[in-house]
């Protein structure tokens, strides 16, 4: 059973090894190759909350990537520290539509979503119908304070800010059921199902995490109101984590939405000016 489109509704363009470092238009290049690779018809780019050698500023991105039918763009916030996000300057890229959508990284950033002084970033949020991913759950960084990633505090922002629309990053894992009840509780969060392993599955871990998302969705009730498919790619590879959507056994309607129909209502994506699909391959 194939959904009628594919949106993976979170990629990046960082480098995160030393030995493969290149430049962002070579990652650019090297997504869409995946994409083709995989029948992927449209991407999620997601700017880092920091910017360095490994982190193109969403300045680059746009100019690599602006007005391109097969993506959208979501800017990474800095919050903390000398060189905080020009708040100005991201509703400026969210009115002209040349951003779609707000991420936080609560964690590696050392505050926790819930936290009072975000009240901006969220009326911002809500005045343009934007949606805010946030990082919930384990995180790639050591130097990150993984409690303050816990996906029960989205539930405190989603009460705070019913106008809002919170995407939970990676499930929460590891607290994936907690992550059910915040989902189940509130209608204006989703979640992704990105990021659940480095690289590729073995066989024991996704069975395990086939499992896990199974309890989850017999939780929620209605998992294809909420979830979307979503990678993390690169710092997962793509092939292989679609098998995981395979792994679900989505009933018809529940595949499209988590395919492609919620993100393509949460991100405001035009399907019918995607480009025709590139077969993926064997």
């Amino acid at each position: 059973m194939e959904p009628r489109f594919l949106i993976d509704a979170h990629v990046h363009l960082n480098n995160y090894h030393e030995a493969t470092r290149r430049p962002t238009v070579e990652n650019v290049a090297e997504l869409f190759g995946q994409m083709d690779l995989c029948g992927i018809d449209h991407a999620v780019v997601i700017s880092s909350y920091k910017i360095d050698l490994d982190r193109p500023s969403v300045e680059e991105l746009l100019k690599l990537l602006s007005n391109n039918p097969r993506i959208t763009l979501v800017e990474g916030l800095r919050w903390r520290g000398d060189s905080r996000t020009d708040l100005y300057s991201l509703e400026t890229r969210i009115r002209e539509h040349a951003v779609k959508g707000i991420k936080l990284y609560p964690g590696y950033d050392h505050y926790a979503i819930n936290d009072p002084s975000l009240e901006t970033v969220f009326r911002i949020a809500a005045k343009y119908d934007v949606p805010v991913m946030i990082h919930t759950g384990d995180t790639y960084s050591r130097t990150a304070k993984v409690r303050q990633a816990h996906p029960l505090l989205v539930d405190d922002i989603a009460v705070d800010y019913p106008d809002v629309k919170f995407v939970m990053c990676h499930l929460g894992n590891p607290w994936f059921q907690d992550a059910a009840e915040v989902l189940y509780k509130n209608e204006n969060v989703f979640a992704d199902i990105s990021g659940l392993v480095l690289g590729e599955f073995t066989y024991e871990f996704e069975r395990y995490v086939a499992m896990r998302l199974k309890e989850m969705i017999a939780y929620m009730g209605n998992p294809g109101k909420q979830l979307m498919y979503g990678s993390d790619w690169p710092l997962v590879t793509m092939k292989p984590y679609l098998k995981l959507l395979t792994e679900l056994k989505f009933d018809a309607d529940q595949l499209e939405n988590v395919a492609w129909r919620t993100a393509a209502t949460l991100f405001r994506i035009d399907v019918d000016k995607l480009p025709p699909r590139v077969a993926p391959q064997p």
